[in-house]
């Protein structure tokens, strides 16, 4: 595997979004002195730069971004170049003008922006690969770029040209094999929706379209994405060692897993307001498992976000430090701002950044240069250690595109649900947690959620699930989890898969109760609160049972515990309330053997262990005092003091702590 340390690159790293291509020459000079003032380790470029690296089909200059990469390097300030495919030069759409998209309108695009164009043009292809085969020759041994990332926040396009049109078709005759299989799954005897032939499908759009087809083009559009980032990875690989992603956003649009399966390193981008930043912890937890490397912030603001206009105003002191550290915190090796400076001129003037347009420094900088500071200072317990946890939570791609077609309870999302009704009350019950896709290994946790999982039946998931539970595992089956088969449709003798199989637990109803009609009592009489939805089940080992409500709903559960092999499975039919669900998390999690951290408040921490050293890294994520009961001496490697027992957090707080015994 590549190692960009042999070069000089110290982990973590800091580093910015560059775009020389912006500034005059004489500015570089002046940019050098300020990264190393800053604190600046590492710079991307080149993501928006097709124009200037192929200014007509097929003159390529790639001199300009050399001179910049070697000198940066010969400062000891490295390089993640980016290839341009999201920003396609004006010959490309004149030669081509069918490369533009076909929007939801049936318009097309025009040339202008970025990623507007269609990712199963076959031009568009052919000078994507190209370009990318040519920068990747041209830096294939330099020494300073440490890193690569293919194209710019990739996500489907929803084009409905004719390629799209004929490739969907293609990849429904590859998934059914026949249309007779076709017409079975999707049940078009509903609204004479019958085909005859793959040709006479549409492309979904206006209208009241059956939900499977709907379901179908979201994966389709995912698959077609995945697959224009992996041409590109490919090509790549065939010239560099260094490492390759491609720069994602919190958004399951696109399957990471498929997506990413090629790449070296994941990747990630997110801008947060302060009362969004707790959140980012999900969505660093379910970055990190995909590959076994840390990951990278490739985008985050220092400050404000914005384009022709901010969209929310300063934030409080502390916010940037405390953004910057998370993902290292959790997992991560790199945070980098968008971008050094505030551009100039065209679009995005009004973002914030580490320098304004002008070179004068952003309120912020000093900020930035306390966690460079701070990194170097814990570089080697951050390097050497790696996140442990033995508890994991789903969350799927399939699953996210089946809320999209069929959400079954009105403003209901499935990340809002899973965040707010399960992640968050397992983070902070203690549990040190992964957020994982449908392909992931098993066999290191003790303990899994898996909340609207509409359907367990793509690929191995439930017999792999099943085998888990059997060698020991807990497992934590929320509501809606089972309910449909790998299209999106119900299960004809069962309300579920094989869950009912698994656990001898018979279902009866799915109850949808917004207004609260249920209520519900623990076996010894406490109350007991769910909200929104019921599945109800008949059977042993009840937990919770229906008191109030429909008279032939009396005594069914919410709420079963049942024993599978050497493991236990929780059927949890509802979502409770925080104190109810804290309850669930603290039963299953004694009866996994899992160790919970005592935390109060929003504190986003990580276990970390490694090399005969372990400890904890924390921070306080919400802007409000926290914190956290130690159960050994522990040193805080930023300000150098010992801490044992209970320790208070302020607002915005960081610590890195390593247990003093190793």
């Amino acid at each position: 595997m590549f190692d960009s340390r042999k070069n000089g690159l110290q982990y973590p790293f800091l580093g910015v979004a560059y775009y020389p291509e912006d500034w005059d020459d004489e500015c570089i000079e002046f940019d050098i002195k300020e990264f190393k003032n800053a604190g600046i380790t590492c710079v991307r470029m080149g993501e928006f730069a097709w124009s200037k690296m192929e200014p007509s089909p097929g003159e390529f200059d790639f001199d300009w971004l050399k001179k910049i990469v070697n000198r940066l390097g010969e400062e000891g300030i490295f390089s993640i170049l980016g290839t341009p495919s999201a920003t396609p030069p004006i010959w490309l759409s004149q030669l081509y003008p069918d490369v533009m998209i076909l929007k939801e309108s049936y318009q097309r695009a025009r040339h202008g922006g970025r990623r507007h164009c269609c990712s199963n043009h076959p031009k568009y292809i052919e000078h994507s690969l190209i370009i990318a085969e040519k920068m990747a020759q041209a830096f294939a041994d330099n020494k300073f770029v440490v890193g690569w990332q293919i194209d710019n926040e990739i996500s489907p396009t929803k084009c409905r040209c004719n390629y799209c049109v004929s490739a969907f078709r293609n990849w429904l005759k590859n998934k059914y094999g026949t249309i007779e299989a076709l017409n079975k799954a999707w049940n078009t005897n509903i609204f004479s929706q019958h085909y005859d032939s793959f040709s006479q499908i549409p492309y979904p759009d206006y209208g009241w379209h059956n939900p499977h087809i709907c379901l179908d083009v979201r994966l389709f559009d995912s698959d077609v994405q995945s697959r224009f980032i992996t041409d590109q990875i490919e090509v790549l690989k065939k010239h560099t060692k260094a490492p390759i992603g491609t720069d994602t956003m919190p958004t399951l649009e696109v399957d990471y897993e498929s997506m990413t399966a090629k790449s070296d390193i994941i990747q990630y981008n997110h801008y947060d307001m302060p009362i969004n930043l707790p959140k980012q912890r999900f969505w660093f937890d379910f970055m990190r498992p995909i590959k076994d490397r840390p990951f990278w912030v490739t985008e985050t603001s220092t400050c404000w976000n914005g384009s022709h206009f901010t969209t929310h105003s300063l934030k409080p002191y502390g916010f940037c430090r405390v953004n910057s550290w998370m993902p290292i915190i959790h997992g991560g090796e790199a945070n980098m701002y968008w971008l050094w400076r505030t551009h100039w001129a065209g679009h995005e003037m009004m973002h914030g950044a580490v320098l304004q347009a002008s070179g004068r420094p952003f309120h912020i900088f000093g900020e930035v240069q306390q966690v460079s500071a701070e990194f170097r200072k814990c570089s080697d317990f951050v390097q050497k250690t790696k996140v442990v946890s033995d508890t994991a939570i789903h969350f799927i791609a399939r699953s996210w595109h089946m809320q999209k077609t069929q959400p079954m309870v009105e403003d209901f999302t499935y990340f809002d649900n899973v965040y707010d009704k399960f992640y968050s009350p397992i983070r902070n019950c203690g549990l040190s947690t992964d957020v994982i896709g449908e392909s992931a290994d098993l066999s290191s946790y003790r303990l899994l959620f898996s909340p609207m999982v509409l359907s367990l039946g793509n690929g191995d998931l439930a017999s792999r699930i099943k085998a888990w539970v059997e060698a020991g595992g807990v497992w934590v089956v929320g509501p809606m989890t089972d309910i449909r088969d790998a299209v999106g449709a119900r299960f004809k003798n069962s309300l579920y898969g094989m869950l009912e199989d698994m656990t001898g637990a018979k279902g009866l109803y799915e109850i949808p109760d917004k207004d609260n009609l249920i209520k519900c009592a623990w076996s010894n009489g406490a109350q007991f609160t769910g909200n929104d939805w019921y599945e109800l089940f008949e059977g042993e080992n009840t937990l919770v049972s229906v008191i109030e409500g429909y008279p032939s709903l009396i005594g069914k559960s919410p709420l079963v515990r049942i024993k599978v092999g050497a493991g236990l499975v929780y059927l949890l039919g509802t979502f409770p309330s925080s104190e109810d669900m804290n309850k669930v998390i603290e039963m299953a999690a004694n009866d996994a053997g899992v160790r919970r951290l005592k935390t109060e408040g929003s504190v986003s921490f990580t276990e970390r262990r490694g090399n005969e050293m372990e400890g904890l890294m924390i921070a306080e994520c919400a802007g409000m005092p926290g914190a956290v009961q130690l159960e050994s001496e522990m040193v805080d490697l930023i300000s150098e003091q010992k801490y044992s027992g209970r320790v208070e957090l302020k607002p915005y707080d960081v610590m890195i702590l390593k247990n003093q015994t190793t």
